[in-house]
């Protein structure tokens, strides 16, 4: 696209921020190469695309992590046996984290897939990864880093490396203990990355090691002793296995991965193009832009166009019809008009729809496709040049009679100005014409007057305006095809003060002036402006009527849902009766028999069989409704009663055939069978009775606390996930968690987790009377 012709529609001012909406450094780049599409099949396969990337959001959200490395490079470098970084393996093990997601949760809640043939052609080109995905996940972190027990002897070199940090740790107090009336302090720091001890200057010779430095006065020496050297070379000597065995385990990860290498581009290329398609719409709906329709010919059809760099407050919508067949507009009036604006406006809603866009415009607006859009607009002198304005526009229009066709739209502000008005009328006929002779579209803005009476005259031209109220001297901005704008010139005058002998001797002039187009022009105008308001107020009235409509729709439809409700529930009720009813003469029958008393069989089935008669047919309506817990009219916003749990939660989203629940603290996705939809008028007495039920015999079944005591860090935290559930369900504020005190790592390692946790408010050691150091307690948001 020309950076200059961008500038001058302002669409660089519209796409400033679209760079926040993209996902990854890859679309970034796409968004900043973006060209305007001159082939009509790729542009339909563009947009075909946007509507399945957007009907996908609308439907069920925009919850994927999109955030994908282009590990291009990485590759190369893993091809030339150039070992990977950690950084570099996380790159990769990342995206295809994000593609094993998205085609899990894609093939979750589509339906069909066939609805969304593009995104799925791309996601069946994503090859499958999971065994590289596994490998990797053996040897990385979430963070990133090698895993503590990424090979059994990196384990090993770990657990040796801590004993040995434990060892000099303890050595190093003891001797501090020891000591410490020959120390200037009872403390141990570091010099040179090495524990030392702070002894006196007096005792120096007292100790068998290494001395590192002294104090600035010379009477401490920090000395390290040889008992710590010894712990320490040994430690060294760990860390270095350990640096050999993670560079062991990244040139293995190097290998594994430069073996798939051609399967892991191709899956990037697929997965970038679906990333960058939702990263276009991500910014269209946050800017509200809604979907065109593309046709195959030269026709814009434009339902409520605005600008969207006018503040919403202040915006004006028009409606645009052009097309190259008998339809192209000339745009008459006044300056401050509006024409210039609206002008930048179309551009802005051409160029988006064809560099693969939604636009500033109704919803199924229509867009033709335009192999080439060309431009004359603004002041394009030139002192370097010695171009004046009026030979910058003509060189510029020289280049569009050239180039364009009939698959051209041109757009036109102010066709030669800068000139004599006789000539510059003259010229701009002149150009008309070829452009009429060439079938191109054209939407022109001018003040002559001349070519007001040359569109009267043409078949292919139509007069337009912006309407101007002279009530209140300002512009409306609101585009009146058919009637071309006057200037009001002497209206104006006066209302702003002029003398009223000038300006009646301006209507003199004018009278003489006046033509008979001028009256017809003028008097139409009025006529118009009646016309306008009339539909304006019956847009009202329908508008009206629409909303009217839609209300006795909805208590319609809200009627029948309760009506079959309540003819539900007397029907259930009913049939529970007669069951009640059946076991009772049951129970009179066996009675009977106990006591010897004559009663014969089929006598009481006859009588059973009579009651049968009269039970309601349920097979449909009432198993739909109530067998099958009125799961298929479940709607956000419902309370349903969540049968694993016997708990109530509150539906916020439905995925398909699944629901989302809150559910306490806890959201958790569930099949509809899974719940009992709570019938509105149930809802508030169903909620007193069985919440209080419930909520206490939960809290009966779960304990304050959760005893991890002699588990190993990866079945701890499984089990203290478990137990949080739980606790977010049973409502409780606080919880215990008991680990023993042991060397600690249990107890770190359960604080790192709970850190993490969105549910956790903050957590504690426990008091002397509450188990000390052996406990954590925690509590809850």
């Amino acid at each position: 696209m020309k950076t200059s012709v961008i500038k001058k529609i302002n669409l660089d001012l519209i796409l400033d921020d679209i760079e926040k909406y993209c996902f990854s450094e890859m679309s970034i780049k796409k968004i900043k190469n973006l060209q305007y599409i001159k082939s009509y099949e790729e542009l339909l396969k563009i947009h075909k695309e946007n509507l399945e990337t957007y009907y996908f959001i609308k439907n069920n959200g925009n919850e994927i992590n999109f955030k994908i490395y282009d590990y291009y490079d990485i590759l190369k470098k893993s091809k030339i046996k150039s070992i990977l970084s950690e950084k570099e393996i996380y790159k990769i093990l990342n995206n295809l984290k994000i593609y094993k997601n998205f085609k899990n949760f894609f093939k979750k809640t589509t339906l069909d897939e066939n609805d969304f043939p593009i995104l799925s052609g791309y996601l069946d080109n994503v090859e499958d990864h999971t065994k590289l995905l596994n490998f990797l996940n053996k040897i990385l972190d979430e963070d990133g880093y090698i895993r503590n027990d990424a090979s059994h002897e990196l384990k090993t070199l770990n657990i040796n490396i801590l004993k040995f940090e434990k060892s000099l740790e303890n050595t190093v107090a003891t001797i501090v203990k020891k000591f410490q009336n020959k120390l200037s302090e009872n403390i141990i720091t570091k010099r040179n990355d090495h524990y030392v001890i702070l002894v006196k200057s007096e005792f120096k010779n007292d100790f068998d090691g290494i001395i590192h430095d002294k104090s600035s006065t010379g009477n401490t020496f920090y000395i390290e002793p040889n008992e710590i050297v010894n712990i320490y070379n040994k430690i060294s000597i760990l860390k270095r296995e350990k640096k050999q065995e993670i560079n062991r385990i990244l040139k293995l990860v190097t290998e594994t991965i430069s073996k798939e290498t051609n399967s892991l581009e191709h899956s990037l290329l697929n997965f970038s193009k679906i990333e960058f398609s939702f990263s276009k719409m991500n910014f269209c709906i946050s800017k509200n832009f809604n979907p065109p329709i593309i046709l195959n010919n030269q026709i814009i059809k434009l339902k409520n166009l605005y600008n969207p760099l006018i503040d919403e407050s202040h915006r004006v919508k028009n409606d645009i019809f052009l097309s190259n067949n008998g339809d192209s507009l000339i745009i008459t009036g006044p300056n401050t008009g509006g024409k210039t604006v609206l002008l930048k406006s179309l551009a802005v809603a051409i160029f988006l729809a064809h560099i693969g866009m939604f636009i500033p415009a109704d919803a199924n607006s229509k867009i033709g496709y335009y192999k080439d859009i060309f431009i004359d607009i603004g002041d394009n002198q030139s002192i370097k040049n010695n171009l004046s304005t009026f030979s910058s526009h003509i060189k510029n229009i020289i280049n569009i009679v050239k180039n364009s066709d009939e698959n051209s739209i041109v757009l036109l502000d102010e066709l030669c100005s800068g000139t004599d008005p006789i000539e510059g009328a003259a010229l701009s006929i002149a150009i008309l014409n070829k452009f009429k002779e060439k079938k191109a579209t054209i939407f022109c803005t001018t003040h002559y007057s001349e070519i007001k009476n040359y569109c009267y005259e043409s078949n292919y031209y139509k007069n337009a305006s912006l309407y101007f109220d002279l009530t209140t001297l300002k512009p409306t901005y609101k585009l009146i095809i058919g009637l071309p704008g006057q200037s009001n010139a002497i209206k104006i005058s006066y209302m702003l003060g002029l003398e009223k002998d000038i300006i009646a001797d301006a209507e003199k002039n004018l009278k003489n002036l006046k033509n008979e187009n001028n009256l017809y022009v003028e008097k139409l105008s009025e006529n118009i402006k009646k016309y306008s308001d009339k539909i304006a107020f019956l847009d009202e009235q329908i508008k009206s009527l629409d909303e009217i409509e839609s209300t006795f729709i909805h208590i319609l439809k809200d009627f029948k849902k309760s009506k079959e409700v309540l003819n539900n529930n007397l029907k259930r009720k009913f049939n529970e009766e007669i069951e009640s009813k059946k076991i009772e003469i049951k129970n009179i029958y066996n009675s009977m028999k106990d006591n010897s008393r004559t009663l014969k069989q089929h006598e009481i089935n006859d009588y059973i069989q009579q009651i049968e008669k009269l039970r309601y047919d349920l097979s449909d309506n009432c198993n739909k409704d109530i067998t099958n817990n009125n799961c298929d009219k479940i709607s956000v916003g419902d309370s349903v009663l969540v049968i694993k749990y016997n708990q109530k939660a509150l539906v916020t989203k439905i995925i398909n055939d699944k629901i989302q629940v809150k559910l306490g603290l806890l959201k958790i996705v569930l099949n509809r069978k899974e719940v009992i939809l709570l019938n509105n008028e149930e809802k508030e007495d169903e909620n007193k009775k069985t919440n209080n039920f419930i909520f206490k015999r939960n809290n009966d079944n779960i304990s304050l606390d959760v005893n991890v005591i002699g588990k190993n860090t990866e079945d701890a935290l499984i089990e203290v996930e478990k137990y949080i559930d739980k606790v977010l369900i049973a409502g409780y504020d606080s919880f215990t968690i008991i680990h023993g005190v042991g060397s600690g790592i249990l107890r770190k390692n359960i604080a790192k987790y709970l850190e993490k946790n969105k549910y956790i408010l903050n957590f504690r050691s426990g008091n002397e009377n509450e188990g000390g150091l052996g406990v954590t307690v925690v509590n809850m948001k």
